[in-house]
């Protein structure tokens, strides 16, 4: 009901040849408060594993399917389930490509513009107060960055300059991560572009 921009990519990617699941796993909308509400303190374990769940049944039900071949893309909260997706299942997810995503919620309590929204994706009520050590590892243990020197795969990374709801340097952690790994990972990075890269034509395009 957000009209034919929100499905944009994904039908791009049909046409191109490209068979796409998009999961509403729990946590997402559609559902009601409960369910939305359900994710709250499971971010990173939850929605992950609805993802995995949701891709099993897809490949099996489609058997001609390359199973060989399936990647994780999104942006925001997306890119955090792609890259997630990537450390904590590589032999399932052979690349993934991320717009702006979440890598480290511990390292976002004080750069977003949003920190609330980092307590209470950690199962915490909502604060804009100095995280205390122990929320620190739970935001940590709960996110990409974790489990980033497990990742196999190619990763490509997405990055507004200017985005100060999910800050570039989130993407920078990463990348330096993967980089001192010797993994494979490339940054594009869109100068003056926020959230969204829909800025120029150029970012709204490759986001």
């Amino acid at each position: 009901n957000q009209g034919v921009d929100l499905y944009a990519g994904p039908t791009l990617l049909a046409l191109h040849g490209m068979a796409v699941l998009v999961v509403n796993y729990r946590g997402s909308t559609g559902y009601g408060q409960a369910k939305l509400e359900s994710l709250l303190g499971k971010v990173g374990r939850q929605d992950v594993d609805d993802c995995v769940a949701a891709t099993k049944a897809c490949l099996a039900a489609n058997p001609h399917l390359d199973g060989e071949a399936v990647v994780a893309c999104g942006g925001s909260h997306g890119g955090f389930l792609s890259l997630h997706l990537v450390g904590q299942f590589p032999s399932l997810f052979k690349a993934a490509a991320v717009r702006n995503p979440v890598t480290n919620i511990a390292s976002m309590f004080g750069t977003t513009d949003i920190p609330d929204w980092c307590f209470t994706e950690i199962g915490e009520p909502v604060a804009y107060a100095q995280p205390t050590p122990q929320q620190y590892v739970t935001a940590l243990e709960a996110s990409p960055m974790h489990h980033v020197s497990k990742v196999t795969s190619p990763v490509l990374l997405l990055v507004g300059g200017a985005d100060r709801r999910v800050p570039p340097a989130q993407s920078k952690e990463y990348f330096h991560a993967m980089r001192e790994g010797g993994q494979d990972v490339e940054m594009r990075w869109y100068a003056d572009h926020t959230h969204g890269l829909g800025e120029t034509p150029r970012g709204e395009g490759d986001g």
